[in-house]
């Protein structure tokens, strides 16, 4: 049986009564195509999202950034299954709206040998349906009491974030996704290593 699967329609798309961004976002579900856009290496080269993924099944990790707790951990948690998923015949990248000055600091805070690409500008972020903008009442929480300040972390001043997200790509098309509002769940290894095994 084939695990082919939007995780987000369990939880609905434009939910209704929603108060918080997150949980307003829209993302791309399995059947959907690659969106054509380009992410940023940390040596500040480009690169088509298509290139990237043309020659082998791709997992695609999106996290809001170095800065999170919750995002190194599961950074550091995939790291550890990394050598697993490509004996499957996969390759799997991050991709972070930190600009890409940042993205050493994700590999040493998570330990992780998992490549990252940067994001800032939020076009393959906003492609695959995952950016919800951060008030200003958040913005300045997250500033003045917890000294993150988005802006140096993106280098932009467009104060948004993605939903934590994991894709499963093959031919370009999305196999699987697994997309969470609640930034502390993530998708375990284990489960991401049951997934690819079923497709």
């Amino acid at each position: 049986m084939r695990f082919l699967i939007s995780v987000w329609v369990l939880f609905g798309c434009l939910m209704a009564n929603a108060q918080d961004a997150r949980f307003e976002v829209c993302p791309l579900k399995v059947g959907g195509e690659i969106p054509e856009t380009t992410l940023i290496d940390a040596m500040g080269n480009d690169h088509a999202l298509a290139d990237l993924i043309q020659e082998k099944p791709t997992v695609v990790i999106f996290y809001r950034g170095a800065w999170c707790g919750y995002c190194t951990k599961h950074l550091a948690e995939l790291n550890d299954i990394k050598n697993q998923v490509e004996g499957l015949g996969y390759q799997l990248f991050g991709v972070t709206p930190d600009q890409p000055s940042k993205l050493i600091e994700s590999s040493k805070k998570s330990d992780s040998e998992i490549v990252v690409y940067s994001d800032s500008n939020l076009a393959t972020i906003q492609a695959f349906g995952l950016d919800w903008k951060v008030d200003d009442a958040l913005f300045t929480k997250y500033k003045n009491e917890y000294k993150l300040d988005l802006e140096a972390w993106s280098g932009t001043d467009h104060h948004s974030l993605p939903v934590p997200a994991v894709y499963v790509i093959k031919d370009g098309i999305i196999q699987f996704q697994y997309v969470n509002p609640n930034h502390s769940i993530r998708l375990k290894g284990a489960t991401l290593l049951a997934v690819l095994e079923t497709l």
